[in-house]
């Protein structure tokens, strides 16, 4: 959810990006400096898709960890679908107040 998410914002907010990737990949690599600011941008896009990761996954292993006393299938489906597994906790805790997960 959350790549596809930031794809979404990639795409509709930075376009040239997918371009210039796609354009990376085709040069010969002669241009130093070029190639060294290539790398640099492409560690720091992956540093911000490692941050949202990291903000959206921890919390929902850590629900599923406490809630269901580290039961492997839910821990798997909280890595797989982090942000439909916090929505559902949060229906489930303060919506339907069903008294689920006394953290």
């Amino acid at each position: 959810m959350v790549l596809i998410s930031l794809m979404i914002f990639s795409k509709l907010f930075y376009p040239k990006r997918l371009d210039e990737l796609r354009s990376s990949l085709k040069t010969d690599g002669d241009n130093k400096g070029l190639y060294r600011q290539k790398v640099i941008l492409s560690v720091l896009w992956f540093s911000v898709i490692l941050l949202f990761l990291m903000f959206s996954v921890v919390p929902a292993i850590l629900i599923a960890s406490n809630c269901t006393k580290n039961n492997i299938g839910h821990l798997i489906l909280a890595f797989l679908f982090s942000d439909i597994y916090v929505f559902h906790y949060s229906i489930r805790k303060f919506v339907f107040k069903d008294g689920y997960c006394n953290i």
